[in-house]
């Protein structure tokens, strides 16, 4: 049972270490050039894109801390 709970700690650490970077691994071409074009000075695209990343990035540094916790907490339970 210790192993799974660990086992379980060090997916979600996966899960979140891929969300953190979600904003960089998959950017596609199309959003890069969406983001590069500016129409006065702005760029609307680009802002409602780096709160997503933001978000999910938040997400993911939860998760990690989470997914740490449940590692040292199975191996404090482990008998």
């Amino acid at each position: 049972m210790t192993k799974i709970i660990i086992l379980s700690g060090l997916i979600m650490n996966l899960v979140a270490s891929i969300l953190i970077g979600y904003g960089r691994i998959f950017r596609s071409k199309k959003t890069i050039e969406k983001e590069s074009q500016t129409s006065g000075n702005e760029n609307v695209y680009e802002e409602r894109h780096r709160l997503i990343e933001t978000r999910v990035a938040q997400i993911g540094a939860v998760l990690l801390a989470v997914g740490f916790a449940v590692q040292i907490w199975g191996n404090l339970t482990d008998s």
